[in-house]
């Protein structure tokens, strides 16, 4: 009940033309019959509608509504020419929340960021403050807004629980590399130990690629393994020093 009572609310804060009969017929859409919002144009019959408009269109019926001819979604360009964008942006709107007059509609964003009449939510809705209400009303709420004391505990709760999270993981990984280290009871070492065949250094004619770090998973030359067992598996001298520093 609530997300529909503020998506109502939230649409008092829109525009309203304030000459819409003196707008070019080639300037309207004639699926909405209002001016062009984000035009595209179809590549088949070069007929030109809302975006949003033929989108809800093709749902139904894969149809150009001027022409009928057959066209899909990934016919339509965006019209980017610019004579027509500047002529839809330099159309004069009027603010339906606080009644401000001759916006041009390219610049009604910037009027609504600014509009102390919009609808927005408290500062602590976060918190689960559920008030809403004109910009102009926020800072009066917030003088006795009860989220607005605890505000300063949650931050420092939330904080401390970061460094918690952090410390959890660097732990975490600590583990997984000792784990690696002892590589299943045959614990890594400096030295190879191998006569004939060593896994980590030697490869077969058919093994190209370089060896996989156990720990990291990037793959390394030699010269940058720190320990390694001759069977398999080993430790880059990153994660090596990062892990089990000297």
């Amino acid at each position: 009940m609530l997300e529909r009572q503020r998506d109502s609310m939230a649409l008092s804060c829109e525009y309203e033309y304030m000459n819409e009969g003196l707008v070019d017929d080639e300037l309207k859409c004639s699926i909405c019959y209002h001016p062009f919002v984000s035009p595209v144009s179809t590549v088949i019959c070069g007929h030109t509608f809302c975006q949003k408009c033929i989108e809800t269109w093709l749902l139904e019926q894969q149809t150009c509504p001027t022409c009928r001819r057959r066209v899909l979604i990934t016919n339509f360009e965006p019209v980017s020419t610019r004579i027509i964008q500047n002529l839809l942006n330099r159309i004069p709107v009027r603010c339906t929340s606080c009644r401000q007059i001759n916006i041009e509609r390219g610049n009604f964003n910037d009027h609504k960021d600014q509009c102390f009449k919009r609808i927005i939510s408290c500062s602590f809705a976060n918190l689960s403050c559920s008030w809403i209400g004109k910009q102009d009303e926020l800072s009066q709420h917030e003088l006795i807004c009860p989220y607005r004391q605890v505000k300063p505990i949650v931050d420092e709760l939330q904080s401390q629980n970061r460094k918690l999270q952090s410390t959890i993981q660097k732990q975490a990984d600590q583990i997984n590399f000792l784990l690696i280290l002892l590589n299943n009871g045959k614990p890594m070492n400096q030295n190879c130990t191998r006569d004939d065949f060593c896994r980590v250094f030697y490869y077969s004619s058919n093994e190209q690629e370089e060896p996989i770090c156990s720990m990291c998973r990037s793959s390394n030359k030699y010269i940058n393994i720190a320990v390694h067992h001759c069977d398999g598996g080993y430790l880059c001298k990153k994660c090596y020093q990062t892990y089990y520093p000297s």
